[in-house]
């Protein structure tokens, strides 16, 4: 049987374990800064690019709950979108691209 921990082993232990929490430098809260490195790598504009999804949100469709029941998202995820305060995943802008025949329109590079 092992000898249990004295207060200060205890303190130095849970010292060791303890999480620390870093400032989020991107816009959007539930992704990591793992994710954010994966997804943009090729150099475009993200302002631009969210501003250009939140049209193309608003244009395509007639609410948020129709926008979430197409990507099969949350609604909190469709307002967010259409409120241009987040960006999507590559297999939502995939299935956008096969689906929203706005979608060259809306999202071509200017």
């Amino acid at each position: 049987m092992s000898k249990p921990l004295s207060k200060s082993e205890l303190s130095q232990a849970s010292h060791a374990f303890r999480q620390m929490s870093r400032a989020r430098t991107f816009d959007c809260p539930t992704r990591g800064s793992r994710a954010m490195r994966r997804a943009h790598v090729h150099g475009i504009d993200r302002d631009a690019f969210m501003r250009r999804w939140s049209l193309l949100m608003i244009g395509s469709f007639s609410s948020r709950e129709e926008c979430a029941v197409h990507f099969g998202v949350t609604f909190q995820t469709a307002c967010n979108w259409f409120d241009g305060m987040c960006r999507p995943y590559g297999d939502i802008v995939d299935h956008a691209m096969a689906t929203l025949p706005r979608y060259d329109q809306v999202m071509r590079r200017r």
